[in-house]
C-alpha cells in the first residue's frame, strides 16, 4: 500500500492532538503507519518541511475554509452565522495543541499569528460590514473569548463555550453599537 502525503499529514494531526508536538518525529510516524523513512522523505525531505506541511493544513482546515465557506453568503447576517457553525464545528483541541507548540518554537509562533491575523480580519470584515465603529476593537475581543472559552472547555470548565460566547459577543455588540449612537 503506497502512503500518500495526506496519510502522512493526518498520522501527524493525530499525534500533535493527543500528545503533543513531541510526539511528531520522524521514527513515531513511521511506526504509527507502520512504513520505512524512506516513504516519508520522499514525500517531505526533511522534518521542518513535514512541520509546515502540517501548519498549511490546519491553516487551511480551521481557518480558509470556514472563512471561505462563510464569504460564500451576500446576506451580513447569514455570512455571520455560516462562520459560526463552521467555527464550532472545528477541532479545538489540535487548534490549542498547536497554540501550545507555538509557545515553544518561534516559528510556530509566527505561523500561529499570521493564522490570528487572518482570522481577526475576517471578524473585523463581518463587523465593519455590520456597521461597528470599532470593529477591529470587537473583533479583537470576541476572538480572545473564543480561545479563553476553548481553553476552559479543554481544562474541564463545565460551561458550554457557546453559551459563553453568544453572552458575551451579544454584550460586546451591544456595548459597541451603543457607542455608535452616541
Amino acid at each position: 500500500m503506497r502512503t500518500s502525503k495526506q496519510d502522512w499529514i493526518d498520522a501527524g494531526i493525530h499525534l500533535l492532538r493527543e500528545e503533543g508536538e513531541h510526539a511528531l518525529t520522524i521514527e513515531r510516524l513511521c511506526k504509527t503507519l507502520e512504513i520505512t523513512k524512506g516513504s516519508f522523505y520522499h514525500h517531505f525531505g526533511d522534518l521542518q518541511t513535514y512541520q509546515m506541511a502540517l501548519l498549511e493544513w490546519w491553516e487551511w482546515e480551521l481557518t480558509s475554509k470556514p472563512i471561505d465557506l462563510a464569504n460564500q453568503e451576500t446576506d451580513l447576517k447569514k455570512r455571520a452565522e455560516k462562520l459560526g457553525e463552521a467555527v464550532r464545528k472545528l477541532d479545538h483541541h489540535l487548534d490549542l495543541s498547536i497554540r501550545v507548540w507555538g509557545l515553544r518554537d518561534n516559528n510556530i509562533k509566527a505561523f500561529v499569528h499570521r493564522v490570528d491575523q487572518r482570522r481577526l480580519q475576517a471578524l473585523e470584515t463581518l463587523h465593519q460590514a455590520a456597521g461597528v465603529e470599532q470593529a477591529g476593537v470587537l473583533a479583537h475581543l470576541e476572538y480572545v473569548t473564543f480561545i479563553g472559552a476553548r481553553l476552559l472547555e479543554l481544562m474541564g470548565e463545565t460551561e458550554k463555550p457557546e453559551f459563553t460566547l453568544t453572552r458575551t459577543l451579544a454584550l460586546l455588540t451591544k456595548t459597541f453599537k451603543a457607542k455608535k449612537g452616541r
